[in-house]
């Protein structure tokens, strides 16, 4: 099958074109996790250099990225505070701090998580190499999309007729937005409820393009939705957004609308599933780790094979 990623940055949704070029990323995470599994070395990035920066506090995806460059091969040049320990602290523009990067690490490839959603636009137009987006303002976070539905898929082994239930920040949430968009894209015959207080709804331009091509319904609670949904998808609710906004007060009042507990988890079908992109701050409650539903650690593990499979096709024909 020919690589549809080589050489490409990947900075949202829209650039999945097809079925055939998810089975492709999916194909390529599963030979990762035989990889990981088989715990043999495989360094098909040995000479290339990959630069990691977050101008966001990030322990997941972080993580997960510098993993995924360093398990293939490459040399990484990994900052998680760069509005700490950059030059970004001085004024320096995000234009010139990707062109420093290119410049002192002859890096091959950047991947990059800024506060403004226009950012990966913005550093793939300033320097001709690879820019993966590794969450972007609150518009979008492409590559957890594609873990979450190779989670999906590795629970149900399909794509379609599925019933997705999103609860929580829909407003702010940008990895609610790249699974929707994703599975309006490639799914066929499935469904998408979104559950949230009125405060939080997902923006509607968004839910008015995901209805030309998938059923869509919202919520203000669980009710009896909840009993159909073959996935949950909580989310926290994001108060760094409404510190910058400040409405700290709005915050405290929504911080934990919809809790999912045992008694919430148990009214859910036997062979459902929980997701959340992490951190919990409450909404998700201890118990209910050891709920066979609850799929969000497996979700994780996801992210490393995911983002393997991507760093490798971008980098290697």
């Amino acid at each position: 099958m020919n690589n549809p990623f080589f050489s490409k940055s990947f900075i949202s949704i829209d650039q999945i074109n097809s079925l055939s070029d998810i089975k492709y990323i999916f194909d390529a995470a599963d030979r990762m996790k035989k990889v990981i599994l088989s715990e043999k070395v495989y360094e098909p990035l040995k000479g290339k250099t990959v630069a990691v920066l977050f101008y966001q506090p990030s322990t997941r995806t972080f993580t997960s990225f510098v993993a995924a460059a360093k398990r293939l091969g490459a040399y990484v040049i990994d900052i998680n505070e760069m509005t700490s320990f950059s030059s970004a602290v001085k004024g320096e523009s995000l234009d010139d701090t990707i062109r420093t990067i290119y410049q002192t690490t002859g890096a091959n490839a950047i991947v990059l998580r800024h506060p403004e959603d226009n950012s990966s636009q913005i550093a793939a137009s300033v320097q001709d190499i690879p820019v993966i987006n590794g969450g972007s303002g609150t518009a979008e976070h492409p590559t957890q999309a594609l873990l979450d539905l190779y989670t999906i898929y590795q629970k149900f082994r399909r794509l379609d007729n599925l019933n997705i239930m999103m609860v929580g920040d829909l407003k702010y949430g940008r990895t609610i937005k790249s699974l929707a968009k994703l599975i309006a894209r490639i799914s066929k015959n499935s469904t998408i409820t979104f559950v949230s207080p009125k405060e939080l709804r997902a923006p509607k331009d968004f839910i008015k393009d995901l209805k030309d091509k998938v059923e869509v319904t919202q919520r203000s609670n669980f009710g009896t939705a909840i009993e159909d949904a073959d996935v949950v998808y909580m989310t926290r609710v994001q108060k760094e957004w409404f510190e910058k906004e400040g409405k700290l007060d709005e915050y405290e009042a929504l911080k934990l609308k919809f809790i999912m507990n045992k008694h919430t988890a148990d009214k859910m079908k036997k062979d459902a599933i929980i997701l959340h992109p992490l951190p919990r701050v409450g909404e998700i409650m201890l118990e209910v780790d050891s709920d066979p539903r609850a799929w969000y650690f497996e979700q994780m593990r996801s992210g490393l094979y995911v983002r393997m499979a991507l760093i490798e096709s971008i980098l290697v024909l």
